[in-house]
């Protein structure tokens, strides 16, 4: 079937319903603001209505799931839809705070015995029973037996979920955050303090002694693992948890159980350093999801992708459900959108390789203060894309020092999802947000108004632990993939308008190989020119549309 912007509203929920009702397996890929959403929840509700079948639509985001749980009540009143939210967000009536998820699984069938009212409790009671769910890709990532009942599943937003078992099946504790925590704790809970910060120090020497993306052996990871059974941090960790104070120190040895856990079955799950991290993960991390797709129907609902067969495959579908009738792309992009955007590819931008250490660091001071120029040109709402958090980092060390500082927010890998959608709503006009690839703002959640979006560095992930070598390949696709989603972080509507800049040379030198893959007309309409005329013209474009630049 064929789908048109034209049409979409219409016949995208028709044919949703059509194919997941046969047991088959959908993807629609179509650019922002068509009515995907309300198209799959419309779908969802007859699903429900009229087969009987049970149906779980995840989002991204928490306010995504609120949303779409909005969507579905005012399509239909009646309907009985569970919200299932992350169990940090109900109340624990033992500590009289937000129910600390450690806490729970020590707790939980305590609780269910002693009969406690409780909303953790209630969820999962829910989940086993309702017909119809709204979730995280965090919920149920972390959940999927809870979820094993349902017979579709509705992803929203799926490009996002390609690199969601990255994101939540791997646990990584970063070594700054144990001695920023450290520092938090340390007046009421010394011991606390020195015990993390003499493990951030062991980390750090380890992490030296390896270098990044090498694999721990089983002596190394006993070593860590012996660290972490420290009594000191859970004897403080129980105490915080029942007084629920320090939140930020129970997240931290939450994360710091989940490794230990994942240590426990060493055949099934790797451990590695990179960039200040350790991180631990399941081997195939995809095998769990196809293992939980298996025989479910399945609809993905995303943009910028090219291959609905491929996407689908990326995400874990059963490709037995699967055939050419199956996947859609919206190819036609309204003209409006096109006029709306600017997009530019900076000649003489620096060549942003880690390939050869010094000739990065003098890049890297080019692109810091290249950073300065634009970001210091116009109070606009902006979002910077790095590659890494060390990028980031160094970045922000330059920035902190300028007149632009006070405008930043910065977004740190490692940051709770519920802590950074509190910061994107408390964003001024003229606030600027730095962010790494780590941090999920290149592909799944939105920044409303944003008016100007800066790559800095090409997305290359880094070396893969599990490859001997450095696959180039996969690399390349990885970063495609991470550079449309962030390119597609403007223009989200027909009235919606905004510029985005590209730093890193290497994006000029092969624009003639990746232009062709970038989508709505992108390749077409980027414009390649030195760092003076883009500003000159960047200035018009803005001012046209009655944004603020400060020359």
């Amino acid at each position: 079937m064929e789908l048109t912007a034209a049409n979409f509203r219409i016949e995208a929920p028709r044919f949703i319903f059509s194919r997941l009702a046969e047991e088959k397996n959908v993807v629609i890929d179509a650019p922002p603001g068509l009515g995907k959403t309300r198209s799959a929840a419309k779908a969802a509700i007859r699903l429900v209505r009229e087969i009987g079948q049970r149906v779980v639509i995840i989002e991204p985001t928490k306010t995504l799931r609120s949303q779409v749980a909005s969507y579905i009540r005012k399509e239909d009143p009646e309907i009985e839809i569970h919200e299932s939210k992350a169990w940090s967000d109900y109340s624990c009536p033992i500590i009289n705070a937000p129910a600390d998820p450690a806490f729970c699984s020590y707790r939980k069938d305590i609780c269910e015995e002693e009969r406690l009212r409780c909303g953790v409790l209630q969820d999962i009671k829910m989940i086993g029973k309702s017909k119809l769910t709204v979730a995280t890709f965090a919920k149920l990532l972390m959940s999927k037996g809870s979820f094993a009942g349902y017979n579709t599943v509705i992803v929203d937003e799926s490009h996002g979920f390609e690199n969601a078992e990255t994101s939540f099946l791997q646990t990584y504790v970063m070594f700054d955050r144990l001695r920023e925590i450290a520092g938090e704790v340390e007046e009421e809970y010394p011991e606390l303090a020195e015990e993390l910060n003499r493990l951030a120090d062991g980390l750090l020497r380890m992490n030296q002694m390896l270098g990044d993306s090498e694999l721990l052996t089983m002596g190394e990871i006993d070593r860590i693992r012996e660290a972490f059974e420290s009594d000191v941090l859970r004897r403080v960790w129980l105490e915080c948890a029942r007084e629920g104070k320090y939140p930020r120190y129970r997240r931290l040895y939450s994360d710091l159980q989940t490794l230990h856990f994942r240590m426990q079955n060493i055949a099934g799950n790797i451990f590695f350093f990179y960039e200040g991290a350790l991180y631990g993960r399941p081997k195939n991390m995809e095998a769990e999801i196809a293992g939980f797709f298996k025989d479910k129907n399945v609809c993905l609902l995303s943009a910028t992708v090219e291959d609905p067969a491929r996407h689908a495959r990326e995400c874990g579908l059963d490709m037995r459900r699967f055939d050419q009738t199956c996947g859609v792309v919206v190819k036609d992009y309204p003209e409006v959108r096109r006029r709306n955007r600017m997009l530019v590819a900076l000649k003489d931008g620096p060549v942003l390789s880690k390939a050869d250490e010094e000739k990065y660091a003098i890049a890297r001071k080019r692109a810091n203060e290249i950073l300065l120029e634009i970001l210091s040109r116009f109070t606009l709402r902006s979002l910077v894309l790095f590659r890494s958090y060390g990028d980031q980092r160094m970045a922000w060390e330059f920035l902190s020092a300028t007149p632009v500082a006070p405008r930043i927010q910065n977004i740190w890998q490692g940051e709770d999802p519920e802590e950074i959608e509190k910061k994107i709503r408390k964003l001024r006009e003229g606030d600027i947000v730095l962010t790494s690839a780590s941090a999920r703002l290149w592909e799944g959640v939105d920044i409303p108004g944003l008016r100007l979006v800066v790559i800095d560095a090409l997305p290359y992930p880094g070396k893969d632990p599990l490859d001997r070598k450095y696959n180039f390949r996969a690399g390349y696709e990885t970063m495609l993939k991470r550079l449309k989603q962030g390119l597609g972080r403007i223009v989200r509507s027909d009235d919606d308008w905004g510029a985005a800049v590209v730093i890193d040379r290497r994006f000029t030198e092969r624009f003639p190989s990746i232009a062709p893959r970038l989508p709505w007309f992108m390749g077409e309409d980027f414009r390649k020119m030195r760092l003076t005329e883009a500003l000159s013209e960047l200035d018009e474009f803005v001012r046209k549309r009655g944004g603020t630049s400060v020359i």
